[in-house]
């Protein structure tokens, strides 16, 4: 029973992170990051869209546009972002309690999927705030990228489905 709630919850965290990573995607402004711990972090963000501006072919003012879209939209996610992380913390609390307390657990997992969706939600607002700056054909070459990363996580998925199995007949 806890390898399955410990096999959700990881699987859940993935999910999230590889669902809404793009979201939180910080474009860049010539500004260092705050932080010495984040700057290979924030050094990945900034290659992502770099990698992404040169595949869709973005002109300078799509870059300056969907620079700003990014810019709101990680304003907007932080203090769901905030109550996602504090979430996940209080079902660690509980998963990890000496005493297993099932209905709260599941009460914890639900308010964390609400907040989830909540992303989902924002995630597709600013999906459909790139889309209106993008030419058709780079519309479809964005929609192709995005079935990529799809296929991507579903092989991901495969094998850490697979790694799972192994290790439960050990």
């Amino acid at each position: 029973m806890k390898k399955a709630i410990r096999f959700i919850v990881v699987i859940a965290g993935m999910a999230s992170a590889i669902a809404f990573g793009s979201q939180f995607a910080q474009a860049h402004e010539g500004k260092e990051c705050c932080h010495q711990e984040m700057e290979h972090h924030c050094h990945y963000r900034h290659h992502r869209f770099d990698k992404m501006a040169a595949k869709l072919g973005l002109s300078e003012q799509q870059q300056l546009k969907m620079k700003e879209i990014f810019k709101q939209n990680r304003e907007q996610a932080k203090p769901v972002l905030a109550r996602l992380f504090a979430e996940k913390r209080n079902l660690r609390a509980l998963v990890h309690a000496d005493k297993t307390d099932e209905s709260a657990i599941r009460s914890q997992a639900a308010k964390i999927a609400g907040i989830e969706g909540d992303m989902a939600v924002q995630h597709s607002r600013m999906i459909k705030q790139i889309r209106a700056i993008l030419t058709p054909g780079q519309a479809e070459k964005f929609k192709s990228l995005q079935k990529e990363r799809e296929r991507r996580f579903e092989k991901f998925h495969e094998h850490f489905g697979k790694r799972w199995e192994k290790t439960d007949k050990e």
